[in-house]
């Protein structure tokens, strides 16, 4: 009876434990979300005089276990490696690319208005009808230059049947 005693207060002693680990969990997210919300705040008092500014980032908050200030489609910021850490990510097609870090939130919010504002030009001059790049260049070569290739293409094609023919023995001189 003793032993199941012991076994009862282990027990007890293991939920207490882990009820002190998910309320410390919680209170370092709720940390991280606290600090994304002042760092949001302190970028809409910046954004506050410019529209179109304010009509094209996001800057939401998403909570969860990893929250997220969303800037934009593609770059967030999030608390990482530690909760006191400001990171701005921006998400690739394949991979994820820290563009910078800090644990100051007045060196966050100083490269994160010069960062938003060379979005906006970017997003200004692509609005604007500038040419964008194109995927494949144009062909610069002549006919001349095309029956040249061609015909080198050919004779060295020959010239390897003809060794491996020599070579096997199949052609003698």
């Amino acid at each position: 009876m003793a032993e199941r005693d012991s076994f009862g207060v282990a027990l007890q002693h293991a939920r207490v434990a882990e009820a002190a680990q998910l309320e410390a969990i919680m209170n370092i997210r709720d940390a991280r979300t606290l600090r994304l919300e002042s760092l949001r705040d302190a970028m809409q008092t910046r954004l506050s005089g410019n529209a179109q500014a304010q009509g094209l980032f996001d800057l939401t908050v998403q909570p969860g276990a990893k929250p997220k200030l969303w800037i934009d489609l593609i770059s967030s910021v999030v608390m990482e490696p530690d909760p006191r850490t400001y990171r701005l990510v921006q998400d690739r097609e394949k991979f994820s690319e820290t563009v910078f870090e800090t644990s100051r939130e007045t060196e966050m919010v100083e490269y994160l208005t010069r960062y938003l504002a060379h979005r906006l030009v970017l997003h200004d001059k692509v609005s604007a009808g500038a040419p964008a790049v194109e995927s494949s260049p144009k062909s610069n070569y002549s006919l001349f230059d095309m029956i040249y290739v061609w015909f080198t293409g050919c004779l060295f094609g020959v010239m390897t049947l003809i060794s491996i023919a020599i070579y096997l023995k199949k052609l003698h001189f």
